[in-house]
């Protein structure tokens, strides 16, 4: 519960915290993007500064990963009504990906949290990057399309972050981007 709670904060941190409407839209239907470089000078010290990285990036300076050390990512956390006024049914999480190798383990998480405390997640679906992936230390694109479930409310909150899982190396995150899903 622990490691929850902790990739709650972080994801907090991300997108949530930093500024009151989602990030501008990219292009038609995205709801929500970053691509981590409106975040230097927004986060603690520790431990949320180590999650920007700049060893790797798809685009522009700054990443965000997971690692042996650090088992969330930073990511998006906000309510649904602050997403999208009328969230549809379904959603597309895509994001570029960086595993160096074999070992690279992590899942890119979308979670949906109901808004009453202590009750169980209303989805939770973690896209297998290392099944995903099949080109190593180069970064790939990916994407899962997830059903949103009939018991989340207005102030149900959307989760997306990168989880090490069972990762024994670096796994980068980049450019993530939510949006509407195509029928």
């Amino acid at each position: 519960m622990v490691k929850y709670a902790s990739a709650a904060l972080l994801c907090t941190l991300f997108l949530g915290s930093c500024s009151q409407q989602p990030s501008t839209p990219s292009a038609p239907g995205v709801l929500a993007s970053s691509s981590f470089e409106n975040l230097d000078g927004w986060l603690p010290d520790a431990p949320g500064l180590a999650l920007l990285s700049r060893d790797q990036a798809h685009s522009g300076t700054y990443s965000t990963m997971v690692a042996p050390d650090h088992d969330f990512s930073l990511g998006y956390n906000n309510k649904l009504s602050r997403l999208a006024p009328d969230w549809p049914a379904k959603l597309t999480i895509g994001a570029w990906v960086f595993l160096p190798n074999e070992q690279a383990a992590a899942k890119l998480v979308t979670e949906v949290r109901s808004d009453k405390p202590n009750q169980p997640n209303l989805l939770w679906e973690g896209l297998d990057l290392l099944s995903t992936v099949k080109v190593y230390n180069k970064w790939q694109y990916v994407e899962q399309t997830v059903t949103m479930p009939a018991a989340a409310k207005a102030n149900s909150r959307l989760l997306v972050y990168l989880w090490r899982a069972d990762s024994k190396q670096p796994v980068y995150l980049d450019d993530v981007q939510i949006s509407l899903a195509s029928k």
